[in-house]
């Protein structure tokens, strides 16, 4: 039974740096990437074990071009209930395989007889602003894969990052096989332009969770001022003044015809804020307080949408002790470049006991208000 499914895409990734401004950096190559790849260690790292025996692989293609984590199937093995695609080229290097394996997921591994699907990010140390571009053709999971592979098929919840246009084909399509199936949406930073104002509002009704960051809010929230037409320079700035609780209520308003559903706002250094259509209205500070533990940002908006809705799904719909997860994701991937480090139950060296131990030793104020926390016992939070 799989809790979590992500149809974000696996990519990997380059770093490259232009303009330096003391010594050029040599380019970083064979980077674990993708927003669904940061989904799944999100996920994971705030995950609990199950141990079940592990089936035969059930998807439609071939055995020998589609293998899973699960190596050991028949017998009672230890495995995560993390589900997505890892798309293998003809250029797919050995070592990355093994690292993935490490997480102890039920990921698919779907060989293809083409390339790759690889990013080049690029760093200007003039400006500090990012570019990325595809350097091979990406390959995108269709919803024909999905219905196909059990794993995926039959999965509590999902994770979709697409355009608004695609969330709702994908939905529609996934509840004729799923009916009860629970979905994150986060939108795509390009799709977040207030001309989507009207399409978003539409499939709102249809969404669990929505998450996009405080820019990307802001974007879609400015086409509610004047329905996408002429701008309306006070409005705007309105709209750019809003406290983060006030944009979620932008979203939560149309978010009506599923109990429980709401909207989380990722804030960056500031954490995230919280709003559901019942009316729990909350912000949780960032993991790190410190700006000085975090190198790399890259996939923390990805991992904590993995670490939010496994957190979500395996409280009960619990929205604080989710968000919880989704910082504890988040904190532990901007750490380093790249994927955590993982042993065992350890990520970057601490598990997520210990993580919860330093999070809530410096929020005790959400301790009352997550109902999680009184199933968990005391002595893993302290």
């Amino acid at each position: 039974m799989t809790l979590f499914a992500t149809l974000g895409m696996f990519i990997i990734d380059e770093n490259r740096y232009i303009n330096p401004v003391i010594y050029p950096d040599p380019p970083e190559k064979d980077i674990i990437g993708g927003a669904g790849t940061y989904a799944i260690i999100g996920a994971r790292i705030v995950s609990t074990a199950h141990t079940l025996a592990l089936p035969e692989p059930d998807c439609a293609s071939e055995p020998e071009t589609t293998t899973t984590t699960k190596t050991e199937v028949g017998t009672n093995a230890t495995y995560y209930p993390i589900s997505g695609i890892i798309d293998q080229g003809l250029d797919f290097p050995e070592q990355i395989e093994t690292q993935i394996k490490t997480w102890k997921t039920s990921v698919i591994f779907r060989k293809l007889d083409q390339l790759t699907t690889r990013g080049v990010n690029t760093y200007d140390g003039l400006t500090g602003l990012r570019s990325f571009h595809y350097s091979t053709p990406k390959i995108r999971i269709e919803l024909e894969d999905v219905a196909e592979c059990r794993e995926l098929r039959e999965s509590k919840t999902y994770h979709l990052i697409c355009s608004i246009e695609r969330c709702k084909q994908l939905i529609l399509g996934i509840r004729k096989f799923n009916p009860l199936a629970k979905f994150i949406y986060e939108p795509l930073p390009d799709d977040c332009v207030k001309h989507n104002w009207t399409k978003l509002t539409e499939i709102l009704p249809m969404i669990d969770v929505f998450s996009p960051n405080r820019d990307e809010a802001i974007a879609l929230a400015l086409g509610e001022s004047d329905n996408a037409k002429e701008e309306n320079i006070a409005d705007d700035s309105r709209i750019t003044m809003l406290s983060d609780g006030e944009l979620c209520a932008k979203f939560t308003t149309f978010q009506t015809l599923i109990s429980n559903a709401g909207t989380v706002i990722r804030c960056g250094a500031r954490g995230c804020h919280i709003r559901t259509h019942n009316g729990l209205d909350a912000h949780l500070p960032a993991y790190h307080q410190d700006q000085s533990h975090v190198v790399d940002v890259t996939g923390g908006g990805n991992s904590f949408c993995g670490g939010f809705m496994m957190g979500w799904y395996s409280s009960q719909e619990d929205w604080i002790y989710a968000a919880v997860c989704g910082n504890v994701s988040s904190g532990c991937i901007v750490e380093k470049l790249g994927m955590p480090i993982v042993e065992g139950e350890r990520f970057n060296g601490l598990t997520l006991q210990e993580r919860l131990h330093i999070y809530y030793n410096a929020n005790p104020q959400l301790l009352e208000s997550t109902k999680m926390v009184k199933t968990l016992k005391v002595a893993e939070i302290y």
